[in-house]
């Protein structure tokens, strides 16, 4: 593709008489511009001719304009220059000139700091979707993610409805500034400081309640039981988010370890919750590494080294920007050296903890049970832009010991770039896996079911949570309640009542079908269908009072989780949700039998179904 002069037309569609005064686009942004396309340039893993993306970055600025403003591309005066940086310089200039131009000529101003933020957008545009630009908010939020500590509060937070309120949603744990002071899961803040949370964002409410450590902040919550809302003034403090949520002991001897991220530190507390547990007998490990999304590479290396033996390669990885092969290989003797060992998967566990099942599976340590994971098999590193604002760039692929890539190669909208996979075999048992698209589960099984009532009674898409609703208030009017709690039949009937006493009206797809041929009927037409239509309704009400009956179960479990989390804390819930979870529950049996469990390396090849009487199967999604 070439990219060459641009004849801007807005110029002449758009009104010069109201063209603003002469301005410059400010150098600072200028430089921003540049330094991002340049880093692009020279580190990306995958070589992005200038023209490709100087071409993505003029797509970008006009995306900030008035529809009707369009460029023109002439190729036939491009100036042909072989050497690649001399090639990017040439093009950034003209694209400087399109810049000017648009932000002395355009009718609707548009600041020069949106224009350049648009550019860089149209860049960033044609990477893959982990390549990112990071400003203030989403910088230190990334810095959250990757340190585990932050200047704040301690909980989580989500916008609720019908209240427009920010709920606090969960508590991080019991030492946090905010649950010191009396902050309670459930509780709704009203106001931040005096401003009002009706209608604020997330985002936003979490930018004011961070800060430094030291400083105050008022709260005014509003809490189940409690007539009136009342002030609550906290002093912020560093607060440091745990990496290992929960550490548990079978009866069976079967231990279990739930790592939420990998961040500074992680590979020490998983560390230290195997020496808990090996203290207290444990004789065999899972370790649970769903919906982690990942995080640190050397973390990854680390935890790794907890289960492998010495100078056992763990991953290595490649880029254009680098010269040599990057190598890593454990460097200890392995903490757990011959119990038995499954990691739990799911379709939300992604790089760091793609890296450790890789590993783990290529070496034939431990099984991998679940469904297969996201398949994200690239290396990302922060690049300095200035400042203010940072890249996330994509500069390495990694590969698992057995040399495939786990990665799926996506872009930003979503489309396969590369769906071709290949064979490899692991390093000990030559068990055949395969490349690309994730990692395969020696064992697959899926989670909960979710289906359409949950997810209505979920607030999927109201963000009006009939659970969170019900499980904030439910310990002030059962003050009796222990942490052994599970929700029956009369809690559901309760809930249920409740739900609908807050106008909440399950609609099944059968009766949304007939809402909107209700609506289309008119006159005469639908005379002739009323009859007929009312006797579907009738039907498709007795087939939604057999979905309430149906989901007794799903519903029980997500009300047990819910109350015993607002009246206790998530450790409790998560305590009570691996005793009923199927992924759990599949992995005990199978670690717990040492027949069942060596008999699944005995398969020949991952990822392929021998024999569905081994591997049970339940079609469903698994429940976030």
């Amino acid at each position: 593709m070439y990219l060459i002069r641009i004849l801007l037309l807005i110029s002449l569609v758009l009104p010069t008489a109201n063209a603003r005064a002469d301005r410059t686009v400010q150098e600072e942004y200028r430089s921003i511009l540049w330094t991002t396309a340049l880093r692009i340039h020279q580190l990306y893993f995958e070589e992005v001719h200038p023209d490709t993306l100087m071409q993505a970055a003029t797509a970008g600025l006009f995306n900030s304009m008035d529809p009707a403003s369009e460029y023109t591309l002439k190729p036939e005066d491009l100036q042909q220059i072989d050497d690649r940086d001399h090639l990017l310089r040439d093009r950034f200039s003209t694209l400087m000139q399109i810049t000017q131009a648009m932000d002395e000529k355009a009718f609707y101003q548009v600041t020069p700091d949106t224009l350049i933020r648009f550019g860089i957008a149209g860049m960033m545009e044609i990477l893959d979707p982990y390549s990112i630009f990071l400003e203030k908010r989403n910088l230190d939020n990334f810095n959250i993610q990757t340190q585990g500590k932050y200047g704040g509060l301690g909980f989580r937070i989500q916008v609720v409805y019908p209240d427009s309120a920010i709920a606090v949603w969960n508590l991080l744990h019991d030492q946090t500034p905010a649950a010191l002071a009396g902050v309670k899961s459930g509780d709704l803040i009203k106001y931040i400081n005096d401003t009002s949370t009706v209608g604020m964002s997330a985002g936003t409410a979490a930018d004011s309640m961070r800060g430094d450590p030291g400083t105050a902040v008022t709260l005014t919550l509003s809490r189940a039981g409690r007539e009136t809302p009342f002030d609550l003034t906290i002093v912020r403090q560093e607060v440091k988010m745990n990496s290992v949520s929960l550490t548990t002991l079978f009866p069976d001897s079967t231990g279990y370890i739930k790592l939420d991220r990998f961040q500074q530190g992680s590979s020490r507390e998983v560390h230290n919750s195997i020496v808990e547990l090996k203290e207290q007998g444990m004789q065999r490990l899972i370790f649970d590494l769903r919906n982690n999304g990942g995080g640190y590479l050397q973390e990854a290396v680390q935890i790794a080294d907890l289960f492998l033996p010495r100078d056992r390669l763990v991953v290595f990885t490649a880029g254009r920007a680098f010269e040599d092969t990057s190598k890593y290989f454990t460097e200890h003797d392995a903490q757990l050296q011959d119990e038995p060992l499954i990691v739990l998967v799911n379709g939300q566990s992604a790089s760091a903890s793609e890296i450790i099942v890789g590993a783990v599976q290529d070496w034939d340590r431990g099984l991998v049970v679940g469904v297969t994971t996201v398949g994200k098999g690239s290396v990302q590193q922060v690049v300095n832009i200035d400042d203010k604002v940072e890249l996330k760039l994509t500069m390495a692929a990694w590969h698992t010991p057995s040399g495939r890539s786990i990665d799926k190669r996506m872009r930003k909208d979503s489309t396969l770039v590369d769906g071709s996979a290949k064979e490899y075999k692991t390093r000990l048992l030559e068990r055949l896996v395969h490349s690309g698209g994730g990692v395969n589960p020696d064992i697959e099984i899926h989670g909960r079911k979710g289906n359409r009532l949950y997810g209505q009674l979920n607030g999927f898409f109201t963000l009006n949570n009939q659970f969170f609703h019900y499980a904030r208030g439910y310990h002030f009017k059962h003050p009796e309640l222990t942490p052994d709690f599970v929700a029956g039949r009369e809690d559901i009937a309760a809930f249920r009542a409740y739900a609908e006493n807050r106008e909440f009206e399950y609609v099944s797809e059968a009766e949304a079908h007939v809402k909107e041929l209700d609506k289309v009927a008119e006159g005469e037409e639908y005379r002739k269908l009323e009859k007929p239509l009312n006797r579907l309704i009738d039907e498709i009400d007795k087939i939604e009072e057999k979905h309430w009956d149906e989901n007794e179960e799903l519903i029980a479990w997500r009300l047990t989780f819910d109350i015993l989390e607002k009246s206790f804390n998530l450790q409790a819930a998560e305590a009570y949700n691996i005793t009923v979870d199927p992924q759990v529950e599949k992995a005990r049996r199978v670690i717990a039998d040492p027949t069942e469990y060596e008999m699944w390396f005995g398969k020949k090849e991952i990822g392929v179904q021998e024999d569905d009487s081994i591997a049970q199967e339940d079609n469903g999604d698994d429940v976030q």
